[in-house]
């Protein structure tokens, strides 16, 4: 009897081993740390949801052209213990923004993984992993 079960618990973990699974992605994989850089606009949205939260923002370039961006932060339990929820971004849908970010390697156009957010107010948050370290202040300042 014992040894049944044994055999059927060994069974029961190679078919549950088949089953896909979904790895959380390294930062490096997704987005270029050498490419970040500094944006304005206007906040549309949030998507308060795990494993990462995410804002929208309409960016308008030199040429007048809007675009549509979407931003990938922290975790939602992350972006809490850091000071900000998700009621700061409804306080703030239709208000200008201002992130930090990193676009996506894939040719995605339009995405990215913000490293830091400034609101109307003045308030900075870290939102994101910061993947310059100090290199951003010396560079540009």
């Amino acid at each position: 009897m014992r040894r049944k079960a044994s055999v059927m618990g060994a069974v029961f973990a190679l078919l549950l081993g088949g089953i896909p699974a979904f790895a959380h992605h390294g930062f490096a994989v997704e987005f270029d740390g050498t490419k970040c850089a500094d944006m304005t606009g206007t906040l549309t949205g949030v998507d308060w949801q795990n494993p990462h939260a995410y804002f929208h923002m309409d960016v308008k370039d030199a040429d007048g052209k809007v675009t549509s961006w979407r931003f990938e932060t922290l975790s939602v339990v992350s972006m809490k213990r850091g000071g900000i929820d998700r009621q700061d971004f409804l306080d703030n849908v239709g208000k200008t923004i201002s992130t930090r970010a990193c676009p996506a390697k894939s040719g995605t156009l339009y995405r990215a993984a913000a490293e830091t957010l400034t609101f109307p107010d003045g308030r900075t948050f870290v939102v994101g992993q910061i993947v310059e370290g100090n290199k951003r202040g010396k560079a540009d300042n």
